[in-house]
């Protein structure tokens, strides 16, 4: 069966990342709140001094709109692990009963993790991927056990909302990075001038085209490494007509071609299409 990420609106994504060899990736995109269970090998997050491996059987909770340096290191030659990315509304949703819980960030390794957080993920997961008759409103209950769960480790994801304009601009373009964006359509959006949207982007160290390129190339890092699109069909899912075009942009942006990402995450996972959840 072909791997894919999966989505469910309403509920969140969910895939599988398989590596053959130990890969760095620098400024990987979290844009979604995300939990990562490590089932082989040691996933490495590093982010402004902050050092975090999280190794086979546990778990990390990642708040959204983060980018990590990561290097996923095998273990007799395969790393692999599972991810969920909620849905916001399953987030604004959730009510805790326990008072004074320590919001996510930038993230969280879970110790000691038990059986029970274990079949809780392994059913969030199922209600996102199975083909079964769950209606959506088991699906959204599975979902929010897992934050549940991040409770009794006294932790939980904070409601997010775009804090600067160059989350606000990301927000737009991660609905359909293939779009021919452009900057004017993004200032009309944000209800401003282009000038004054480049002027706010450029003292935010950012600009339109770089925010662009980088949704682009995390959704075609998220598609290589959770799926077996060919990259053909991922160039134009990022946006690229051209797969040799496409190729550069990654490389540039990875130092790793398109190609030897798709040599390392060769294995089949059950699954069906992804589709985007809009922030």
């Amino acid at each position: 069966m072909k791997r894919f990420i999966i989505s469910r609106e309403g509920v969140g994504l969910s895939a599988t990342v398989i590596q053959k060899r130990e890969l760095y990736l620098s400024r990987v995109a979290t844009d979604l709140p995300t939990l990562v269970f490590v089932k082989k090998g040691i996933k490495s997050l590093k982010q402004n001094g902050l050092e975090l491996d999280i190794k086979s059987g546990e778990a990390v909770a990642i708040a959204g709109n983060q980018a990590f340096d990561v290097i996923n290191r095998p273990d007799h030659g395969e790393f692999e692990a599972a991810w969920i990315a909620f849905h916001p509304n399953v987030i604004r949703n959730y009510k805790p009963n326990i008072p004074d819980l320590k919001d996510i960030d930038p993230a969280f390794i879970f110790p000691n993790i038990t059986s029970g957080f274990s079949d809780a993920f392994r059913l969030a997961a199922e209600s996102i991927t199975t083909d079964k008759l769950i209606s959506d409103q088991v699906a959204i209950h599975r979902a929010t056990e897992i934050l549940i769960w991040l409770g009794e480790y006294g932790r939980k994801f904070k409601v997010s909302s775009p804090e600067n304009i160059s989350m606000k601009v990301r927000s737009f373009l991660i609905a359909n990075p293939a779009r021919d964006w452009s900057a004017v359509e993004i200032a009309n959006l944000l209800e401003m001038s282009e000038a004054t949207l480049r002027r706010r982007l450029s003292s935010e160290l950012s600009s339109f085209s770089e925010i662009l390129i980088d949704v682009r190339m995390s959704l075609a890092l998220a598609l290589l490494q959770s799926t077996d699109r060919t990259i053909g069909e991922i160039a134009r899912e990022a946006g690229y007509d051209s797969a040799s075009r496409f190729a550069v942009r990654f490389r540039d942006r990875f130092g790793h071609s398109p190609t030897m990402l798709r040599r390392e995450a060769n294995r089949d996972r059950n699954g069906t299409i992804l589709d985007r959840v809009r922030t």
